[in-house]
C-alpha cells in the first residue's frame, strides 16, 4: 500500500522545475491578487512558483520557491477563501460550498479548488476546513452522502425543516408546509406531504440544499481539485488524502509543538549552556500557556510566527523547524525560509512571556518582530 510520502511525491514529480509563474500579491487582498495570476495565458499549477508580497509601504519580499512566502501565501489565501471567499458556508472548520452568483460567472470556484490542490503539492498549508461530507461527495458523488437539515448553514432554511420534520399533527404540519413553500417550489419537490412522509421529504430538501442547489459550483470546485492529480489520488487514496481536507479531530498541542522543534543548544561546558537551559524551560512553559490560557497567544500564532503555516503541510516541514536562542534581543524573531523561531533569553518567566506575546502579536510578513 503506498504511503502518505510515495503519493505526494509522485504528484510533486509533476511540478516543472524550469518554467516559474509569478505571483504578485498584495497582503489586503491576497485572493483578488491570486485570481490575476491565475487567470493570465502563462499560469500552469505545474509551474514552480514566484511569490512576491507587497506591504502597505510598498516593499516587496519573496523568492522563487522559497519555503516562507509560498507558505504565507497559501496560509493567507485559504483563510480568505474560507472565510470571506463568499463561495463557502457553515462552521468555520467544516464547510459546504455555497452558492455565489459573482464566483460562479467568475469561475472562482474553479480556481478555488485548483489552489487548494496546488497548496498540497507544493508544500503549503493543507486546506483543511471542508466538511467530511462535502469531502466524501468528491471521492464518490453527492449521491453517496446522507445529509441532514442540522448540515444546512442557514438558519432560517434550517429552522423551518425542522418545524417539517418535528410535526405532531395536521395543523402544524400545514404550517411548515406554508413555512417552507419556496423551497419546495425551487427544488422541484411536487409530492403531498403527509405526516408519514415529512421526516424522508426533510431529509430530501436538505441534501438538494447542501449539495444539489450547489451543483454546478461544485462541479467547477471539483474539476479545480483535479489539477496535478490531487482529485485522483483522493479518490484512490480516500483513508489517506482526505484528512488534508478537514480539520483533525485532535487539536494542535503544545506537546506536539515541543517535539516539531528541535532545540539547539550550546556545548555543555560553555558559559551559554546554562542560560539556554533555563530559557528552554521558558519556551516549553510557553508553549503550555499557548495551549490552556485561552487570553494567550495561540500555538497556532507561534507555528505562523515561526514558519509562516497555521498546520505543518502534507509532508511536513523542511528543513525541520528549530529553536535557537537571542541575547542580545528583547523580541522573538523568526526566519520562516529556515523554519527557526530565535527567542530572548530573560531572567524570569514573566519577563519572557510578555516579551514572547508582544513580539508574535506585533509582527509582520514573515515573523520579523
Amino acid at each position: 500500500m503506498a504511503s502518505i510520502e510515495d503519493i505526494i511525491g509522485g504528484l510533486r514529480a509533476k511540478i516543472s522545475e524550469e518554467h516559474v509563474v509569478r505571483f504578485n500579491i498584495i497582503r489586503r487582498s491576497v485572493w483578488d491578487s491570486t485570481l490575476r495570476t491565475m487567470e493570465r495565458p502563462n499560469f500552469s499549477p505545474e509551474k514552480r512558483l514566484d511569490i512576491k508580497f507587497t506591504d502597505d509601504d510598498g516593499l516587496s519580499e519573496g523568492a522563487v520557491d522559497f519555503g516562507a512566502p509560498k507558505r504565507e501565501f497559501f496560509r493567507s489565501c485559504l483563510q480568505e477563501l474560507k472565510d470571506s471567499s463568499g463561495m463557502f458556508e457553515g462552521p468555520s472548520n467544516s464547510k459546504f460550498l455555497g452558492c455565489n452568483l459573482t464566483a460562479t460567472r467568475t469561475d472562482a470556484y474553479y480556481r478555488a479548488g485548483q489552489l487548494m490542490a496546488m497548496s498540497i503539492v507544493h508544500g503549503g498549508q493543507t486546506p483543511c476546513f471542508l466538511s467530511e461530507k462535502l469531502v466524501q461527495a468528491l471521492i464518490k458523488g453527492p449521491q453517496t452522502v446522507e445529509v441532514t437539515v442540522e448540515d444546512i448553514a442557514d438558519m432560517d432554511t434550517q429552522s423551518a425543516l425542522k418545524e417539517l420534520r418535528e410535526s405532531e399533527n395536521e395543523a402544524q404540519l400545514m404550517e411548515a408546509v406554508r413555512e417552507t413553500e419556496h423551497l419546495l417550489s425551487v427544488s422541484g419537490c411536487s409530492k403531498r406531504i403527509t405526516l408519514s412522509n415529512k421526516d424522508d421529504v426533510s431529509k430530501d430538501l436538505a441534501h438538494w440544499y447542501v449539495l444539489q442547489r450547489t451543483r454546478t459550483p461544485f462541479e467547477r470546485f471539483k474539476e479545480g481539485l483535479a489539477s496535478l492529480g490531487v482529485l485522483e489520488a483522493l479518490q484512490q487514496h480516500p483513508q489517506k488524502m482526505k484528512t488534508f481536507f478537514f480539520k483533525p479531530t485532535k487539536k494542535l498541542s503544545a506537546v506536539d509543538l515541543e517535539s516539531l522543534f528541535k532545540c539547539r543548544l550550546s556545548e555543555k561546558e560553555s558559559n551559554r549552556f546554562e542560560w539556554e537551559c533555563r530559557t528552554l524551560g521558558f519556551w516549553r512553559d510557553y508553549l503550555q500557556d499557548a495551549e490552556f490560557d485561552m487570553q494567550a497567544v495561540t500555538l497556532e500564532e507561534i507555528l505562523i510566527f515561526a514558519t509562516g503555516c497555521e498546520t505543518p503541510p502534507a509532508l511536513g516541514f523542511s528543513p525541520e523547524p528549530s529553536v535557537e536562542f537571542l541575547a542580545d534581543s528583547k523580541f522573538p524573531t523568526a526566519n520562516t525560509s529556515d523554519n527557526v523561531i530565535r527567542v530572548p533569553v530573560k531572567d524570569t518567566y514573566e519577563e519572557f512571556k510578555n516579551d514572547m506575546d508582544f513580539g508574535i502579536k506585533n509582527s509582520s510578513g514573515f515573523g520579523m518582530a
